[in-house]
């Protein structure tokens, strides 16, 4: 182990907790040179891809719900039953509990009976199964037809979102579909959000305004993956999960997502 490695390592975990915050100043930077798509945005059917159950909502809930007020068809389809989370619990009880919740959350923002789709790989494991993605994912647009794909970004920390990404470029290579790529992770990692926006063109924005209160109840549907409050008994907020600053990224005054266009190079 060389030494070069371990003042790095030590580097990074002394800044750790400088990281969301200067997540959240480029967040701001890039809401300033963002394109407000606000009213255009309903008149265009989407395919939201998530990589767990929450990701959907914690992105594109907003949008989601603009789309459905305007009569545009959405569809969301979840790659993986989320059953690694929390850790503390068996699997297959967290698969049962985290559909529920899902289902839950999705009744809140409006989405008609159907509308989800469950894909049922394993938790973790997107990126050990590209092949059988993308031809999912493919699938998946040959059936719906959507106007535009919402989907987690390359660039994405977590392994599961960065591989849902990559398969969703290599999928709608060709198709014309127009594809976007909505932040979750980048929000710890000040990084990985500059190499988001720099592997996209300019960002675009929409309102939450009347749909704000919605998306938190949505949210608040997740009671599986939220944060400890540290009281006895409860997981540690240390360990893990939606914490109060992590969901306020996500409930403020406009969602953000990132056109990566319609077949981009995936890296």
């Amino acid at each position: 182990m060389s030494m070069s490695w371990i003042s790095r390592r030590s580097f990074d975990v002394a800044i750790e907790p400088a990281k969301a915050p200067l997540a959240a100043v480029v967040g701001r930077a890039l809401y300033a040179v963002s394109t407000d798509v606000s009213a255009s945005v309903g008149q265009a059917s989407c395919l939201v891809l998530a990589p767990h159950p929450d990701d959907e909502t914690l992105g594109c809930a907003v949008s989601m719900m603009r789309r459905l007020e305007a009569g545009s068809s959405v569809h969301v389809a979840v790659a993986t039953d989320g059953g690694m989370w929390p850790p503390e619990q068996d699997p297959t009880v967290n698969a049962v509990i985290r559909r529920a919740e899902l289902a839950e959350a999705a009744a809140m923002l409006g989405l008609p009976s159907g509308a989800v789709v469950h894909l049922g790989f394993a938790d973790t494991g997107l990126a050990l199964v590209e092949g059988d993605l993308i031809d999912a994912v493919a699938d998946l647009v040959r059936r719906f037809c959507p106007d535009e794909v919402l989907t987690t970004d390359v660039h994405d920390p977590h392994g599961d979102h960065a591989a849902l990404g990559k398969a969703a470029r290599r999928a709608l290579a060709g198709t014309g579909t127009r594809l976007l790529a909505y932040p979750v992770h980048q929000w710890r990692r000040p990084g990985a959000l500059l190499r988001t926006a720099r592997g996209s063109g300019r960002p675009e924005t929409v309102l939450t305004q009347a749909f704000v209160e919605r998306k938190r109840q949505a949210l608040a549907a997740f009671r599986s993956q939220m944060a400890g409050t540290g009281a006895p008994g409860d997981r540690d907020p240390a360990a893990g999960g939606l914490t109060p600053d992590f969901l306020a990224r996500f409930t403020g005054a406009r969602e953000i997502f990132f056109p990566v266009g319609s077949g981009a190079s995936a890296p």
